[in-house]
């Protein structure tokens, strides 16, 4: 098993390290029990101001994006074998705060400016909770401040995504290593706060 995750880790870094090639339209939309679940959440979506934006698949993951009205934040439905919920802030282009309920958030290595919590299990109403908080903290920790998004989502999150990857690719011996994230590092992310991780 150790050796095939070597093998599937190289490979997946390759393959999102063009992640243009892998984010599509989602063919004849989300299905009707996606949809519904989506519409389950529009009370609390409503309540804090978040407006839908954007949808999009990303490999085998389907993705419905929310907008906070006038503010940098994103909140974002993920459907793949299970629901799972995200929450961004993207401070500028390059730099964001991402909170999340899947247990798979610590995967990877942060590169530098990029900030990850993970609380399997929670609700979308206390993600959103630590997730501001883990804001406010990260902000006036690193002296973190916004700056204005030029350019639609989806291509924020291509490059992103492009230098996530670059960033693993530049770590020595990354495919090997990959067994002590996967084994070791994916849990010290989860339910650990910003302020826990950086104190």
């Amino acid at each position: 098993m150790p050796s095939l995750i070597v093998v599937q880790v190289y490979f997946l870094v390759r393959k999102m390290s063009e992640p243009e090639k892998m984010l599509k339209p989602i063919e004849g939309g989300l299905s009707a029990n996606r949809e519904r679940f989506v519409e389950s959440q529009k009370t609390w979506l409503d309540s804090n101001e978040l407006q839908r934006l954007t949808s999009f698949q990303f490999g085998a993951i389907q993705s419905v994006v929310f907008q906070q009205k006038g503010a940098q934040r994103f909140f974002i439905f993920h459907f793949h074998q299970k629901n799972t919920f995200e929450i961004e802030s993207r401070f500028s282009e390059d730099s964001h705060l991402e909170t999340s309920n899947s247990g798979s958030s610590g995967m990877f290595p942060a590169r530098p400016k990029v900030y990850k919590q993970s609380f399997p299990g929670m609700t979308p109403e206390q993600l959103w909770q630590r997730h501001l908080e883990g804001e406010a903290y990260a902000m006036g920790k690193f002296s973190i401040a916004w700056h204005p998004l030029n350019q639609p989502y989806e291509q924020i999150l291509i490059n992103s995504l492009r230098m996530t990857m670059n960033y693993v690719r530049s770590i020595p011996f990354y495919p090997f290593r990959a067994l002590y994230w996967y084994f070791v590092t994916r849990n010290l992310v989860n339910n650990r706060t910003i302020q826990q991780q950086f104190s």
